[in-house]
Formats: C-alpha cells, structure tokens, sequence
C-alpha cells in the first residue's frame, strides 16, 4: 500500500494550472487589475502563499507538476483580502487612508503628539513636583490658620477673664462705696455749724421796748453798738498745704508720712487720749483699721445677746475717762463680744477721729473726685477743725 501511494505521489499532474483560481495569473485577475490603479504593497503577494513558477520550467525538468508543488493554502472560490491592489477590500482601505491624510489626519498626529508629550517622563516629574509642592502650601496655609485660631481664642480667654476681673472690681468698689454712704449716713452730722461761738447774735440799728420789763434792759448799753462787726475770714497756710498737696499726689494711711505726721501729733493724739491709756491706743488702731463700732446702749444687732458677752463700765460710767456719767453709746472692736461704754463726750471725740480717717480713706480710694486740691484741703481743714473743738472740751450731745 505504502508503495502505491508513494507511486501515485509521483505520478505527474497534467493541466493543474488551469484550474489554480488563486494563481495571480488567472485572466479574469489579470483583466481586473489592467482596470484598477496599482495600490501599495506592504509584502509581495508570495509572502501570502508559496505558488508554482508560470514560465518556462528549466531545461530538463518537466513540464507536468508534482504534490509538493501544490500551494500551502487553500484555495477559494473568490479571492482573499490582501494587500494586493486586485483585492476589492483595499479601496475602502485606501479610502480611508485618503482621509485620514487631510486635516483630521494632521489633528490627529497633533493630538496624538501631545499626548506623547504630556507623557514624557520630564512632564511628569514637573507634575509630580507641582502637586507636592501644592500640598506644602496647603498644609503651610493650614497650620497658618490653626495657629491663627488659637492665638484668637487665647486672646478672647485672657479677654473675658479680665472682663470677670473688672467686673469683680467694679462690684467690689460698689459695695465699698454704699456701705461707706451708709456709715456717712449712720454717723453724726457735722456740729462745727452748731458748736457754741464766741460771737453773739446782732442787729443792726435799735430795737424797740414791746413789754414793761424791756425798760430795766433798756437802761443797759447795747451790745451791737460797742462790739465791732467782724466776719469769719480763713487763709490757706503754704505749710500746710504744700504737704497736703504732696500727699495728694500719692495718697496713703503710712503715718510717716509728713501730712498725716502732723495730723497725727496735733490733733488725733491729743483727742484719743485719755485716762485708760491701753483702751485710747485700742480704740485708735481699730479706728486705722476701720474695724471699730460705736451704737446706741438700746441697739441689739443680734435677736439674742450672747451670753459671753461682757459689758465694760456701765449706763453711768465712762470706761475711758473712768467718771461716772449717763452713757448713751457703747464702743465694740471687731468682732470682740467686749462691749466699752462711753460718756457723750469720749463718744464725740471718736466720732470726730472717725469723720477725719472715712474722709482721707475717701480720697486714698479715688472717690472724691469733683473737688480740686484746695476744696479738698480746706475740707480736711474742717475736719481737723472739729477734732480740736473735741480735744478742747467743746461738744455736741444728742437729745
């Protein structure tokens, strides 16, 4: 068998070349092509498929072909789409191509240019730099503005907490300042106005008899036409004044100092001195320290007194001067259950030592304010005024 099919191999194959349809020599390929414009080629046709030389075979070969002349391909009824300018598909192919070669085409590679550039490693190191560098300006900008609200908000704490600060003040000088009205108010009037004078009240001209028992005064001179009219005049001693206005300039309760020094040596030791030593100088550092009270003997600050409490002298004697006298006022220190009473003159010499600190505490606090320097000398002029009229045995009693 093998025999017999290696003889048929060999056996000669006469005609075969009329009836390759893919030959490219075939007419009607050959008349189709005549027609068409020749196209471009990519690759020969031979590269496609191996095929039997159509010329004259060489001298001493035959004519008739053999099995393994035969194409490699297959062969079709119609011809395949090549790159041969016969194939029909290559019109469309180079249709296209004709326009794609026109403006699109240009835009196209221009488009396509760009792209390559934008893709290049130098364009993308660029991009790449530029969003870091994006990112360091964001988070610089950000930490800017971290930094900024807390600055604000440290700003607004140390602001509302000087606020609270102010106001805490503001009420404190508040209730200095009433409970201050309120011990101006509590304490006595001032009686320079009404201490006795050595001047007698006058009429000018003559007054007429209107009873019987006028005639007997009548014999008598009058008064108004012997005594010359005189009036009450004052002058501000330069002395006295420089150093008020020197403590004015920066006001405190030392006394070392050389205003209140003086003050201190003529007027508020002559008037809290008396017999019991120990109790003036008690009585004068209670009053420096504004911790001393001076009530009525029926005053009860308290529903019920205490039983500790111990009641120095009594209603008829002075715990100062050591006399007996009607004592309507009695003296407590602090919160000492210790209660002192007092005669009407001991109690107006403290009260008049009292008017004198609650005027210069006044002014080392600021408040009085609407008055100048010299209103306010003459002022404490008066007040030192009464404490020599106290000093001095002249006082007023209340009824």
């Amino acid at each position: 068998m093998a025999c017999s099919s290696g003889q048929s191999n060999a056996e000669t194959l006469e005609g075969f070349h009329e009836v390759n349809l893919a030959s490219p020599t075939t007419p009607d390929l050959q008349n189709q092509a005549e027609q068409r414009p020749p196209a471009r080629h990519s690759t020969p046709p031979t590269s496609l498929y191996r095929t039997h030389s159509l010329g004259a075979p060489p001298p001493g070969l035959p004519t008739s072909l053999r099995a393994d002349q035969l194409p490699t391909q297959p062969v079709y009824s119609t011809p395949r789409h090549s790159h041969n300018g016969s194939v029909p598909g290559l019109e469309a192919e180079s249709a296209d191509g004709n326009f794609l070669s026109g403006e699109d085409g240009e835009e196209c590679s221009a488009l396509s240019d760009s792209l390559s550039r934008l893709r290049s490693p130098s364009v993308m190191e660029v991009r790449e730099k530029g969003y870091e560098r994006l990112k360091e300006e964001l988070a610089k900008a950000q930490r800017e503005a971290h930094k900024m609200v807390r600055e604000a908000n440290v700003k607004q704490a140390n602001a509302e907490k000087q606020l609270k600060e102010a106001l805490g003040k503001i009420d404190v000088l508040q209730a200095e300042v009433q409970a201050l009205k309120t011990l101006v108010l509590s304490s006595p009037t001032s009686p320079v106005g009404e201490l006795p004078s050595a001047k007698t009240p006058f009429r000018k001209g003559h007054s007429r008899n209107k009873s019987t028992s006028s005639a007997i005064l009548g014999t008598q001179p009058d008064p108004s036409a012997t005594q010359p009219i005189v009036r009450e005049c004052r002058e501000v001693d330069s002395q006295l004044f420089s150093e008020f206005k020197a403590w004015k300039e920066e006001p405190t309760l030392d006394r070392g100092c050389c205003f209140l020094e003086r003050v201190y040596r003529e007027d508020i030791y002559p008037c809290l001195t008396f017999s019991k030593s120990e109790l003036g100088s008690a009585i004068l550092e209670a009053v420096e320290q504004n911790t001393l009270s001076v009530e009525p003997v029926g005053f009860q600050p308290l529903p019920v007194v205490k039983a500790s409490a111990v009641e120095c002298g009594g209603p008829k004697k002075c715990a100062l001067s050591g006399q007996t006298k009607t004592c309507k006022h009695r003296i407590k220190f602090g919160d000492s259950s210790n209660y002192y009473y007092v005669s009407p003159y001991c109690r107006y010499r403290i009260t008049a030592v009292c008017n004198f600190f609650t005027y210069i505490r006044y002014i080392h606090q600021g408040l009085v304010k609407q008055q100048d320097a010299e209103q306010m000398f003459w002022e404490v002029m008066q007040l030192r005024r009464e404490m020599s009229f106290a000093k001095l045995g002249y006082y007023k009693d209340q009824l």
